[in-house]
């Protein structure tokens, strides 16, 4: 197959896909709809709350609710450093503060990096236990 003369060189063809797959992605979304539930402007907040705590620019986020206490429970899904997502884990955000934390798992919980990641580990925990919790 032969490509038609277009006045467009093969390196700003390339340029011009590069760029137009990268718009589409490189954003977080929200995966199942439910930030429907909780308005534009929450949604907004945590979308931009976890961009900047996880680092990753296409983190997966759903089951967006309301918390007992106010504050907004949900779960995240990530990439680790191979590319791969993590599956989704639990977080919680206070708004109004603005804090996220993710629940921590096993190997943050025997060893958190410094002082003030344990501070933020257990104020993640005691806020998702106060609303996110069933019980």
């Amino acid at each position: 197959m032969r490509l038609r003369k277009t006045g467009l060189s093969k390196t700003a063809l390339a340029a011009l896909l590069i760029l137009s797959g990268a718009a589409a992605a490189g954003a977080q979304t929200v995966v199942d709809g439910s930030e429907t539930d909780i308005g534009a402007e929450a949604a907004r907040t945590a979308l931009s709350l976890i961009a900047r705590q996880m680092h990753d620019p296409e983190a997966k986020v759903a089951d967006l609710r309301i918390g007992r206490a106010g504050a907004l429970c949900g779960t995240v899904d990530v990439r680790n450093r191979m590319g791969a997502y993590t599956g989704p884990r639990p977080f919680v955000a206070d708004l109004s503060e603005p804090f996220l934390g993710r629940l921590p798992e096993g190997p943050e919980l025997r060893s958190p990096g410094s002082m003030a990641a344990f501070k933020a580990m257990e104020r993640a925990k005691a806020l998702f236990e106060a609303n996110c919790t069933t019980g």
